[in-house]
């Protein structure tokens, strides 16, 4: 489990991980993390704006996730093989890479923001109407990631706790998620909400309309979800609960697109592999 990554989906506003996949850092995870964003939005609906940084695939899964496909041309009767469809983004997604410019020994040199999609004066607005951020940036995700390695020991870097089972790190990283979203006040979040600094600050959950308050520890454990049972022992140890099977693909990867289509769009777009304009 060295080489196990998670790849989450953040929604900035409430600082919650809304989508979770465990695996390689490959296009396959991503693909699946985007495609169980797809199922649970609203049909239609576009983030105001996303952001990542310079990793390649999280350029095919936006532009796959939040377009339409349109129909081929018409053969021009020639020969060869027939033309592909092409993805058109939504008129409303604006989408944007951090890119950091490292040393060969990793040292961390440069910055630098790109925009991938939608139009400059369209980002300018978002980061304007923003209630979190004024610029391009991934510091969510990297406060998420320094979180995660705080409160689970089995993502820290540079130690040999890294998790020899599957399902038990799925277990602990969801364990993980959930307790950040319902028992951790936020203080950036409870500054905007001065009403909830008498409960004990404000929680994502909270900010998501899903709690009253925020929950201690031994509250949330004894919490019990409509239609949960908890696994019984005996599955435990036959490794027969849900955590010991492989996570089910969402229904949007039966739907995804043919690389060629995906890179036919992209050069229609003048992107290229690594997402550079």
């Amino acid at each position: 489990m060295g080489d196990c990554w998670d790849v989450d989906i953040i929604d900035v506003a409430s600082r919650a991980v809304i989508v979770r996949r465990h695996g390689p850092r490959t296009s396959a995870t991503i693909n699946a993390a985007f495609g169980e964003l797809k199922d649970r939005l609203v049909p239609g609906h576009v983030p105001g704006l996303l952001t990542s940084d310079e990793y390649g695939p999280y350029v095919e899964a936006t532009l796959v996730t939040f377009s339409e496909e349109q129909p081929a041309q018409p053969r021009s009767g020639r020969g060869g093989r027939p033309p592909l469809p092409t993805l058109e983004p939504d008129p409303k997604l604006v989408y944007a890479q951090v890119d950091k410019k490292r040393s060969p020994t990793g040292r961390l040199e440069k910055v630098e923001t790109r925009q991938i999609l939608g139009t400059p004066q369209a980002l300018a607005q978002r980061l304007e109407d923003s209630p979190s951020s004024r610029s391009v940036n991934t510091a969510f995700s990297e406060r998420e990631n320094g979180v995660e390695r705080h409160f689970n020991p089995r993502k820290a870097r540079q130690t040999c706790e890294f998790s020899k089972s599957p399902a038990e790190h799925r277990a602990v990283s969801w364990l993980s998620v959930a307790l950040n979203i319902f028992c951790w006040a936020v203080r950036t979040l409870t500054e905007k909400r001065p009403e909830t600094a008498g409960s004990g600050g404000c929680s994502p959950a909270m900010a998501l309309g899903r709690a009253e308050r925020v929950l201690t520890v031994g509250e949330f454990i004894r919490l019990r979800p409509l239609g949960f049972d908890p696994p019984p022992a005996r599955g435990i140890r036959l490794k027969q609960t849900e955590f010991h099977q492989p996570e089910r693909p969402p229904a949007a990867l039966e739907r995804w697109p043919p690389k060629g289509v995906v890179r036919k769009s992209l050069a229609r777009l003048g992107i290229s592999a690594r997402g550079i304009g």
